[in-house]
């Protein structure tokens, strides 16, 4: 089906200076997946573990947005005091490890009552989100709460420049946000510094690409082709693998 994933650039960059409903198709498709999506989830399993690798000491009350089935709190090489994590779709939540010192909330993360509520109850360290802020409504909105909650964020997005060979072959535009934009919402709330990874991810045939990409949750279950341009598109798909961007984000200490 496929192999292990390649990291094909590494491109490092660093800046000087520095409440929606949730998007009920984005959470049916990771519902819908919950269980299928752990064999389906190579790439961001890897993101994941490198965001992790990124934590500056051991922040002892941590805050997960996206959180999913827990592949954060999974890779964290220190157990904190109090581990929060937060995710629209219930299935992705019934998969997170349970503890004492975890509080899995099935709610937006774009939500300002959560927000408010959190404030109440937490003093958070850091705020990490690993592969679903991309799906954010209000990304301005978003990073305001952030930065109302903690001084202290991590971060992973896919990019625009995911399947951007597919966009060009489609004529179609992403629905996921360049790096540019991204870099430029965050840095009007935190000094940052960042940089941008592309992935290739390598496959036996055509179908299994795109079988792929259905159950990976990184389309978020939007469609943009009909069936007769995608059945041309499987068969007329000139690479060997599929491409991945994505930025991380770190604020400075």
């Amino acid at each position: 089906m496929y192999n292990r994933c390649i990291i094909s650039k590494n491109i490092k960059k660093e800046l000087k200076n520095p409440i929606q409903e949730p998007d009920l198709e984005h959470i049916k498709e990771f519902s819908r997946y919950a269980f299928s999506y752990e064999s389906h989830n190579l790439i961001q399993r890897e993101v994941a573990k490198k965001l992790v690798n990124m934590i500056d000491n051991q922040p002892q009350n941590i805050l997960d947005l996206g959180c999913g089935s827990g592949a954060i709190y999974k890779n964290l090489p220190f157990t904190c005091k109090n581990f929060v994590g937060v995710d629209s779709a219930k299935g992705m939540c019934e998969l997170h490890p349970k503890g004492t010192h975890i509080s899995i909330i099935n709610e937006s993360f774009e939500s300002s009552k959560l927000y408010e509520e959190l404030r109440l109850k937490n003093n958070f360290d850091l705020i990490i989100s690993s592969s679903a802020l991309q799906w954010s409504k209000d990304l301005n909105s978003l990073m305001k709460l952030c930065k109302d909650t903690s001084e202290n964020i991590l971060f992973s997005l896919f990019t625009a420049n995911t399947f951007k060979s597919i966009y060009k072959l489609t004529n179609l535009q992403s629905f996921l946000p360049s790096s540019e934009e991204i870099i430029k919402t965050v840095q009007t709330y935190y000094d940052i510094e960042y940089h941008v990874e592309a992935y290739k991810l390598f496959f036996e045939d055509n179908l299994s690409k795109f079988r792929y990409i259905k159950k990976s949750g990184v389309s978020g279950g939007k469609r943009q082709l009909n069936l007769s341009q995608t059945k041309k598109l499987i068969k007329n798909y000139p690479l060997e693998y599929l491409e991945f961007e994505v930025i991380y984000i770190k604020s400075k200490q």
